[in-house]
């Protein structure tokens, strides 16, 4: 299945100590709603104006509401500037759809949407639709692996508006140029949008200029790895768990002693344990054929548990690479035994009556943060 992965980056209008821009991402393993709202004017007032606008939409289109709905909610909140007779703030919402792989994009006076696929930006049909007096455009497309949608305020369009080489702006045709170049010579996209930053802040210098926020968002193939961390609560679940592990799509890892005896018994295989990957800090890593990585358990667990929390630097081998796996992972599924250790557990230690159980929920928090899909079955 598809996913994607979104990177963007920010600039404040010269002065201000909040940017006017909002970007809002809400993510499933089925879709994916990505917002950015322009506030009108800029610091604090458009910072507030562009979250709520962003916010309303990203999590009103997720849910499914029509987007007639969406934008009559949003207008009715929002209202027209007096003076000006505009709205408060613009917006673009994109709807990445895995499923159906269709992406449906909706905007209001945003002013640069881009497609890029197969080496080159692609034209796009809009259609109209007239909410409570403002124009709302909606674009329907097909999505696959590869393509890339460009998403930018004004801040990037109308750099440099009133310099002599830049009068009106840097503009969406400049914009595609650099754009094809970067593209062309292999330059990822974070270091794509922050290029196209700190070009607008060039292209500002000595002028007023006004908050910037560039996004990339890249369709590609999902990423899994599904973790089984101990043995389950009755023996007679041995195999439906192991199933579950074997059968899963990604990458697959096996945490504990026991658990891996537990697997070796199921599938009728050994683990070949890797004895040069020893260390004074960890024990050593194993291998099973269908299985990437056999690992012992809680003290893996806890390492992982602090780097991710920042609290060590300190990674066995066995650490280093589930860490290296849940950063490549945009879907993280744990496959929990609920029998318990007595030797795992510490009256004294702060955590739950089950060390193995609050590590899984902690490190699935920070992952969650991370905007990371998590997933935690109980066996």
């Amino acid at each position: 299945m598809l996913t994607c992965e979104i990177h963007y980056a920010q600039k404040n209008k010269a002065g201000e100590s909040v940017c006017g821009d909002t970007t809002k991402i809400k993510k499933s393993e089925g879709k994916t709603v990505v917002s950015i709202s322009d506030g009108l004017g800029s610091g604090v007032k458009a910072s507030i104006l562009s979250t709520l606008t962003a916010s309303m939409a990203t999590t009103m289109v997720f849910d499914g509401v029509p987007i007639s709905e969406v934008f009559q909610s949003i207008i009715s909140t929002l209202p027209t500037c007096k003076v000006r007779g505009i709205s408060y703030a613009t917006l673009a919402t994109c709807l990445i759809d895995y499923v159906t792989e269709k992406c449906t994009i909706y905007e209001y006076d945003f002013p640069v949407v881009l497609i890029y696929r197969d080496g080159k930006f692609i034209d796009y049909e809009k259609s109209f639709k007239d909410i409570q007096g403002r124009k709302v455009s909606e674009m329907n497309t097909n999505v696959k692996t590869g393509d890339i949608i460009f998403l930018m305020t004004d801040g990037i369009s109308q750099a440099g508006m009133g310099t002599s080489r830049y009068p009106f702006g840097f503009g969406v045709e400049n914009i595609v140029k650099e754009l094809n170049n970067l593209l062309a010579n292999k330059i990822d996209l974070p270091s794509i949008t922050n290029h196209l930053i700190k070009l607008a802040e060039t292209l500002d210098y000595k002028t007023k200029g006004d908050d910037a926020t560039v996004c990339a968002i890249k369709i590609r193939e999902k990423r899994l790895v599904t973790i089984m961390v101990g043995p389950p609560e009755k023996k007679e679940n041995d195999e439906q768990i192991v199933k579950r592990l074997i059968e899963s799509e990604g990458k697959k890892v096996i945490c504990g002693g026991t658990t891996s005896q537990i697997a070796e018994k199921v599938l009728n295989k050994k683990v070949e344990i890797d004895f040069a990957s020893i260390s004074q800090i960890s024990p050593p890593v194993g291998y099973m054929d269908g299985v990437d990585l056999v690992t012992e358990g809680i003290i893996t667990l806890t390492q992982v548990f602090r780097f991710c929390e920042g609290q060590s630097n300190e990674l066995g081998i066995g650490a280093q690479r589930i860490v290296d796996m849940l950063n490549e992972a945009d879907v993280v599924n744990f496959l929990v035994g609920r029998a318990i250790n007595p030797a795992h557990q510490n009256p004294l230690f702060v955590h739950d009556i089950s060390l193995k159980f609050r590590l899984i929920y902690d490190i699935s928090k920070i992952l969650e943060k991370m905007g990371k899909i998590v997933n935690i079955e109980y066996y």
